[in-house]
């Protein structure tokens, strides 16, 4: 893709007022023809934010020259070649006369020019239902969907999750019987499955290996235990093995009802980061999907880029052969006004990674029919 970079300096016969620049929703290169700019709302913003007034709008076909003394018009240009065909580029028309706009216009499209690559955008999808049009047990919900608030499992709110229901009741039948209760699992994802009870000692959450090496009960016999929703299922795997070795009769929630919400999620996340040189993202901190990632990544010791909206994006934001992006912006506006001004900078693969688990239909027991 390098070899195709042409970045030059045109003259042209336009009239661009001082104090402004024109930002080229397209243009005809003089030997290459029609070129595209799909960034080229990204390089508007950022002319905004200099304090110049950006007017985009498609150059007249034939209107560049590479030898024109009297035009009123300098546009700095740069340009590649597209691996189906065609050519994307950027370019910005300025007043001759005003050398405040030709430093920037030069100084932008230079800055553009050092990034443009070939890239890989993994997008960190989520499922949400199945090819029946039901929403499959355990499979990650739509972190894009327009919802106001996510459930501790990581669920949006607005889609009925049974994981709290079934932590609260096996707590609930545990604690009733006599048994004492550990809660197994991470409580970051929100507040403690159980509602208030009636009978039984409290119980004691255990979040890691380590609790579970420490942790004492009265009668090892009546132990019992509880996921929390919104736990990564290899992590509650792995203290479960703890807690088994240490208390042979440990019983606990029946495997079926746990959420694999979170663990779906983890492992989409890691995939893609382990893989990538940046994560993007784009919408609120607060969804789970976005939570997940920015931790993985601080682990990871990746670059981490809070993109406000798509045009907040710099040059050295994107300067990365593959980048992760994790979109929590309502019906997935930010992915797709991202991975339209990725298309402008080199040629662009969009991949999604999502994983997804549920119970297999064939081997799901069928209730007994009443007699």
């Amino acid at each position: 893709m390098n070899r195709s970079v042409l970045s030059e300096v045109f003259r042209a016969p336009l009239g661009v007022p001082p104090g402004t620049l024109t930002v080229a929703t397209s243009f005809t290169h003089p030997a290459r023809g029609r070129v595209d700019c799909p960034a080229h709302g990204l390089l508007a913003a950022l002319t905004r934010d200099s304090g110049l007034a950006p007017r985009s709008r498609a150059l007249p076909a034939g209107c560049l020259h590479e030898h024109l003394p009297d035009a009123p018009t300098t546009v700095f240009a740069v340009t590649y070649e597209r691996p189906e065909g065609g050519h994307h580029g950027l370019a910005l028309a300025a007043d001759a006369k005003d050398s405040a706009a030709l430093a920037f216009a030069g100084r932008q499209i230079d800055s553009f020019r050092a990034v443009l690559r070939t890239r890989r955008l993994l997008y960190v999808m989520a499922p949400t239902t199945t090819a029946d049009g039901r929403a499959p047990a355990g499979s990650v919900p739509a972190q894009t969907a327009a919802a106001p608030s996510w459930e501790s499992c990581g669920c949006p709110a607005a889609r009925a999750c049974p994981a709290t229901r079934h932590a609260n009741s096996a707590l609930h039948r545990f604690t009733d019987r006599g048994d004492e209760v550990v809660v197994v699992g991470s409580q970051a994802a929100g507040p403690p499955p159980w509602q208030a009870r009636t009978t039984g000692a409290a119980p004691v959450a255990v979040r890691s290996r380590q609790e579970a090496e420490s942790v004492e009960v009265g009668d090892p016999d009546r132990l019992a235990f509880v996921v929390t929703p919104g736990s990564v299922v290899s992590e509650v795997a792995a203290v479960l093995k703890v807690l088994r070795r240490r208390y042979p009769r440990l019983r606990g929630q029946h495997p079926s009802e746990w959420c694999y919400t979170m663990e779906d999620l983890h492992t989409a996340v890691a995939a893609a980061l382990s893989q990538s040189d940046t994560l993007l993202v784009a919408g609120r901190r607060s969804a789970p999907a976005v939570r997940t990632a920015v931790s993985q990544a601080a682990e990871a010791k990746l670059r981490v880029h809070d993109v406000t909206t798509p045009t907040s994006l710099r040059p050295q934001d994107l300067d990365a052969a593959t980048i992760t992006l994790v979109d929590a912006t309502p019906d997935g506006r930010g992915r797709r006004e991202i991975g339209r001004i990725m298309n402008g900078l080199g040629p662009a693969s969009h991949i999604r990674r999502e994983v997804r688990s549920y119970p297999e239909p064939l081997l799901v027991p069928r209730a007994s029919p009443a007699r």
